[in-house]
């Protein structure tokens, strides 16, 4: 008598929501992977356009230490006093302003803070100016302030002090140089920044 084998498949039963389930989990999934990959994306477009008005903001700061350097140098040519024109009386803060005719830097005392509207820096053609009387070209985000303290050094013990907020060298003392601040401001994003450059020159011809 043989034996006989009954062979029985059996297959399992599948929920119908079990799918449903799998799919909803896996679009989830997907949308997180996408909503991270864009946010990425838009964190680092936001974060190259502020690298780029960062930049700008450094260059305007240096230019504004190189605009102070260059008069000196141009009264040395003109056989004038090392520091014409780079102080007012005890006014200290100025703008930079361009002649174009003459293409010579001058300074304007007139703003006190960077905050005042004459130190806007406008885009002409290019170029970033300002001008307090007639102001070319389009306003931009930048507001620029030069702060110009006299470097005094004691005429007995050549100690070199720093007379800051307008304050002239004493009787005792000898004016020898400019400690020069270039403050730049700008606000994006809902968020003010500065950027600031400091250099001293001297009037050592």
């Amino acid at each position: 008598m043989q034996n006989s084998k009954l062979q029985i498949n059996q297959t399992p039963h599948r929920c119908s929501g079990q799918g449903l389930i799998e799919m909803v989990v896996a679009m989830a999934v997907i949308l997180t992977g996408i909503i991270g990959a864009v946010a990425l994306t838009i964190s680092n477009l936001s974060g190259v356009g502020e690298s780029g008005t960062r930049i700008v903001a450094s260059n305007l700061a240096r230019e504004g230490i190189e605009i102070v350097r260059n008069i000196r140098d141009a009264n040395w040519l003109k056989n004038q006093t090392w520091d014409f024109g780079l102080k007012d009386g005890q006014d200290y803060t100025a703008i930079a302003i361009l002649n174009p005719t003459a293409n010579e830097w001058g300074l304007n005392f007139d703003p006190e803070s960077i905050d005042d509207p004459e130190a806007c820096l406008y885009r002409d053609n290019g170029v970033y100016v300002q001008n307090i009387i007639t102001p070319p070209g389009t306003s931009t985000i930048y507001f620029r302030l030069l702060s110009l303290d006299e470097i005094c050094k004691n005429n007995i013990s050549l100690a070199e002090v720093i007379r800051t907020s307008g304050d002239s060298c004493l009787v005792s003392e000898t004016k020898v140089g400019i400690r020069i601040k270039s403050e730049v401001k700008w606000t994006e994003s809902g968020r003010t920044h500065t950027m600031v450059a400091e250099d001293r020159i001297y009037d050592w011809r």
